[in-house]
């Protein structure tokens, strides 16, 4: 074969592979990421919690009085949160403790105590770890039990109330 007609059949090879070879041999690559944010969450005000409601007792009764409300608590599943009660509108100081809380009928006051247990033995206040209601989420809401006690009801007559900030801290 002449070396004419090699280069001539060369030349038909390399033009035939050329038109059988896509022109977009490059490439070029990026990078994402798939992400996402999970996090914890606690809600006490989704459903409105019952109120600490003493009812009715005639003057001079010098008897414990009783009552129980709830706070509804809805936190993400495995969630550790406390939750704490501030003294109320009238306290005799600014400390939620066992004998500050009063409810109160214009001038006149009625002490009372709120707690976590219903021998109403543990007080509940807002110092966290001390006298706060500790728990764990269950991804549903729950009934938190409140009880009240005031120690009597010798008072003059009215409509005493108070109100009560509940925080939870998750």
């Amino acid at each position: 074969m002449s070396s004419k007609s090699k280069m001539a059949r060369v030349s038909a090879l390399a033009i035939a592979a050329a038109v059988a070879s896509p022109a977009y041999a490059q490439t070029d690559t990026t990078n994402f990421k798939v992400l996402i944010e999970i996090t914890e969450s606690c809600n006490i005000s989704e459903i409105t919690a019952t109120d600490v409601d003493f009812g009715t007792y005639f003057r001079n009764e010098t008897t414990d009085a009783d009552a129980e409300g709830t706070l509804n608590v809805n936190c993400t599943q495995d969630t550790a949160y406390d939750i704490g009660l501030d003294a109320g509108l009238s306290p005799v100081s600014t400390t939620a403790g066992a004998a500050n809380r009063q409810m109160a009928s214009g001038a006149n006051l009625v002490p009372y105590g709120l707690y976590r247990d219903p021998a109403r033995t543990l007080f509940w206040g807002n110092v966290i770890g001390t006298d706060t209601l500790a728990g764990v989420g269950t991804g549903t809401t729950e009934q938190i039990p409140v009880y009240g006690r005031t120690p009597s009801t010798d008072y003059p007559p009215g409509n005493y109330e108070d109100t009560i900030t509940a925080t939870i801290t998750y």
